[in-house]
C-alpha cells in the first residue's frame, strides 16, 4: 500500500482559492476514472492550508495514476491554477509500517476472497460447527469470537455472516463464528422448542434465561477450541455478538477471564422489558466481569434499557465499561435491532478504537 500526500501552502488571502482548485482537481480525477482521494483543511497551528491524500494498492497502480494525470490537459490546467494560488507545494509518498508489533492494524482486502473455513468443535457431548475467517498476512493473529443472534436457524443458508468478519479482517483480526447448539449447522434442540411458553410469562422468562445461560457454555467451548489453533494468538481472543449473541457475549465473558475484552450489541433488546429473571442473570454477570466490555445499540432498537442499565449498574465499579447509544437506524425496530450486522460504517471507528486498546 502506497499513500500519496500533497500539501498546499496558500499565498496570503488565497486559502479559499486553493481549496476550490483542489476540489476541482478531485472532480477531474473522477472524470478520468481515478479515485478522488480525500481533502484535509488546516484546523489550527502550523502546516499546509490544504492537503490531499490518496492510497494505492502498489507502486504500479500509483505510477499508472501519475501517468493519467500527466496525460490530461484538463488536469494540467487545474495545476496551472493551483500554481498561481500557492506559495509552496510538497508531495510525500509513504507506506504503512508493516511491523504492527502485535497490535491491531490496517490490512488491505483487495483481491482477498472473504470465505471462511468450516470447522468442528466439541461442547457438552455435541459436535458443533463454526466458521473461521483469517486476515491476509502471516499470523498468528488476534481473534474475536462472534456470537450470532436467534436468526441462524437449522437448515438456513445464511450461516457464515461475512459482513462484520470483513471489517475485522481489514484490521488484522481473525474471527470465529460458532453455531451454538440447535442453530445453523450444529445439532441440538432449537431454542424455540426450549422456550415454548408464551412470551412475557414467568415461564418464558425462566426458559429463556436457562437456555441462554446454557448456550454461553458453547461460547466457552469455542474459546477452548480457538485457543488450540496455531494461527491464533491464544492470549488475544475477544468476544462479541448481537441480540442473543450479545447476551451470550456478556454471560461467557463473566464465566472466563481468558477473553481479553467483549462487545455486546443489543443483548436482550427484544426481551429485557418483559423478562426480569433474564435481566437479573445479565446484571449479575456484568458484576462478575473482569475484562473491558463495550455495550452498543441504536436508539431505534426494541429497547435501549439493556445498554443504559448495564452500564449504569457498573458505574463507579472500577471496571472498564464503555457504552454508546447511536442515533436512530432504519425506519422500524427490526432495522434498528440489526445495527451490528448492517451498520458497520457507523460503529466501526469506535469498535476499532476499543479493540486497538484492549484486544
Amino acid at each position: 500500500m502506497i499513500f500519496e500526500r500533497t500539501n498546499y501552502y496558500a499565498k496570503p488571502g488565497r486559502e479559499a482559492a486553493v481549496l476550490a482548485t483542489r476540489r476541482k482537481a478531485n472532480a477531474v480525477r473522477v472524470a478520468l476514472g481515478l479515485p478522488a482521494g480525500s481533502i484535509y483543511l488546516k484546523a489550527g497551528g502550523e502546516g499546509p492550508d490544504v492537503s490531499w491524500e490518496c492510497e494505492f494498492a502498489d507502486a504500479a497502480t500509483h505510477q499508472a495514476d501519475l501517468k493519467a494525470r500527466a496525460e490530461s490537459a484538463e488536469f494540467e490546467r487545474v495545476r496551472s491554477e493551483m500554481r498561481e494560488a500557492i506559495a509552496r507545494f510538497e508531495r510525500h509518498l509513504e507506506s504503512r509500517d508493516a511491523d504492527l508489533s502485535g497490535r491491531v492494524g490496517a490490512r488491505t482486502l483487495a483481491g482477498l476472497p472473504i470465505v471462511p473455513r468450516e470447522l468442528a468443535f466439541q461442547s457438552g457431548g455435541l459436535t458443533l460447527k463454526g466458521f473461521l475467517y483469517m486476515p491476509p498476512g502471516t499470523g498468528p493473529f488476534p481473534c474475536m469470537i462472534r456470537n450470532h443472534g436467534s436468526g441462524i436457524q437449522q437448515g438456513s443458508t445464511d450461516i457464515s455472516r461475512p459482513g462484520t468478519a470483513s471489517w475485522l479482517l481489514s484490521w488484522g483480526i481473525a474471527s470465529f463464528l460458532p453455531h451454538r447448539r440447535g442453530y445453523g449447522n450444529s445439532p441440538g434442540t432449537p431454542w424455540r422448542q426450549d422456550c415454548s411458553a408464551e412470551f412475557g410469562t414467568p415461564e418464558y422468562d425462566e426458559q429463556i434465561a436457562r437456555r441462554l445461560d446454557g448456550e454461553s457454555d458453547d461460547v466457552l467451548a469455542a474459546l477452548d477450541f480457538v485457543e488450540t489453533l496455531p494461527e491464533i494468538e491464544r492470549d488475544r481472543i475477544g468476544v462479541m455478538g448481537s441480540s442473543f449473541g450479545g447476551v451470550n457475549t456478556l454471560l461467557a465473558a463473566a464465566k472466563s477471564d481468558r477473553f481479553r475484552c467483549g462487545i455486546d450489541f443489543a443483548g436482550a433488546a427484544m426481551n429485557w422489558d418483559r423478562t426480569p429473571q433474564l435481566r437479573r442473570l445479565m446484571l449479575a454477570a456484568a458484576h462478575r466481569l473482569t475484562r473491558p466490555m463495550f455495550f452498543i445499540q441504536a436508539a431505534s432498537d426494541y429497547s435501549i434499557r439493556p445498554t443504559i442499565e448495564l452500564a449504569a449498574a457498573l458505574a463507579g465499579s472500577g471496571k472498564v465499561i464503555e457504552s454508546r447509544i447511536y442515533p436512530d437506524y432504519g425506519i422500524n425496530r427490526d432495522e434498528g435491532h440489526l445495527f451490528e450486522s448492517t451498520g458497520q460504517l457507523l460503529w466501526a471507528p469506535d469498535v476499532r478504537r476499543f479493540l486497538e486498546r484492549w484486544l
